[in-house]
């Protein structure tokens, strides 16, 4: 079977496997599937899915602060930076 990748999605793989230290993109990618496999059959319960569609909504209506806001002030808050 061949696959056929985006530059970004190759570019993603190769930092995964360094960061991993993976020894090929099918060790990466039998990892990733196993992950998978653990998560997908469990699924969501209610409390979880409602918490999403709360959190959509609110995003909707632009009740939300940029991650990179928040990341600074905690950093600066907890880390001194």
């Amino acid at each position: 079977m061949g696959l056929s990748l985006s530059a970004e999605t190759q570019q993603l793989i190769e930092e995964r496997m360094r960061k991993g230290g993976y020894t090929s993109p099918d060790d990466l990618v039998r990892v990733a599937l196993d992950v998978l496999d653990q998560v997908e059959p469990a699924g969501l319960d209610k409390e979880t899915l409602a918490a999403i569609d709360r959190a959509e909504d609110q995003i909707e209506r632009g009740e939300y602060r940029d991650w990179e806001d928040v990341k600074a002030e905690l950093r600066a808050k907890y880390l001194g930076k």
